[in-house]
């Protein structure tokens, strides 16, 4: 993938399309968006321009470097996972930072890929804040989060931070119709709209059905201004199934409340479901659940007790 491929966020591909032209891409770097947002995608592109050959436009997509980046089995492209369990905790960021100072089997430079950062303790922060204080030659750090907020001051203030956001709804349909030819285009426009143009969302979508969440997400909004807890509190005692389902709910009910604001403000395209519910809020309240549910989503990154998150969910959105 070339950055022309990343959808829409035209301004900050201008951005870093120049730094790339005059070779001055900083040593770090976070992106921050949210899920599906095309984090992973724009720290595989920048790694390419790391571990690039070419003489000239980096990254080319054709030199050696390029092609066993595109394969995921370059030499000088080392990536770490948050939310796999041990690879960005303290020992494993000493090792990367002690790793940083190896000089480069290939390539020109050696590239760390950081994923969901987010999940990385204060400690390990701390601990990887030391290499980037003192950057050793020839590497780079690629750190993608769902915020630079999550992140420690003195991690942000040493990197430069790059902000994704979804496309609209028709681009995301045009980029839809490239990446799965094979899906009727009602479909695409439908998991297009319930994810707010979000790319990665809508392929989930399109590839699992997303049903039971989506549903799950729907009722739950709907009984947020009901005068009782109590369908809310069963609802989202019901999310506890497990992590995996209750992040899907989230990210869902994130879309919807965001397609319900829109509605709110008469966008014509929102769909009927997020019109209606629209009606039972005021647009100052679906903003502030937006918030909420951001948050909520927050803390799923968490190592948290489902049923204990459950009861706070319910509180935090009838609170809201």
């Amino acid at each position: 993938m070339l950055l022309s491929e990343l959808a829409a966020n035209e301004e900050l591909k201008n951005e870093i399309a120049l730094s790339m032209q005059n070779r001055s891409l900083p040593h770090a770097i976070i992106i921050e968006g949210e899920k599906g947002s095309g984090k992973r995608s724009l720290a595989g592109i920048i790694a390419k321009y790391g571990v690039c050959t070419s003489q000239g436009a980096r990254p080319c997509g054709v030199c050696p470097g390029c092609i066993k980046a595109e394969g995921n089995i370059h030499p000088d492209i080392v990536t770490a996972d948050g939310n796999n369990s041990g690879e960005l905790n303290i020992e494993a960021v000493r090792r990367i930072r002690t790793d940083a100072y190896i000089k480069p089997n290939e390539a020109p430079n050696k590239v760390y890929i950081l994923l969901n950062c987010e999940r990385m303790l204060p400690a390990a922060q701390n601990a990887f804040l030391k290499v980037l204080e003192e950057p050793p030659q020839n590497v780079m750090f690629i750190m993608t989060a769902l915020s630079a907020a999550n992140l420690l001051q003195t991690v942000r203030s040493r990197s430069r931070i790059m902000t994704l956001y979804p496309p609209s709804v028709e681009e995301a349909v045009e980029v839809l119709k490239r990446l799965s030819p094979d899906t009727p285009a009602e479909a695409a426009e439908q998991a297009a709209l319930e994810a707010g143009g979000n790319i990665g969302v809508s392929l989930e979508l399109i590839a699992s059905g997303g049903e039971e969440e989506r549903k799950t997400a729907e009722e739950i909004l709907r009984a947020v201004p009901l005068t009782t807890e109590y369908p809310l509190m069963l609802l989202t005692n019901g999310i506890a199934k497990n992590r995996t389902f209750a992040i899907g709910v989230l990210d869902r009910l994130s879309s919807l409340c965001a397609e319900c604001v829109r509605a709110s403000l008469g966008a014509t395209d929102a769909s009927s479901t997020a019109k209606d519910i629209a009606k039972a809020f005021t647009r100052k309240r679906l903003m502030k659940l937006q918030n909420s549910i951001l948050r909520a989503r927050n803390v799923l990154n968490i190592n948290v007790n489902l049923n204990f998150y459950s009861t706070w969910l319910c509180a935090v959105l009838r609170t809201e």
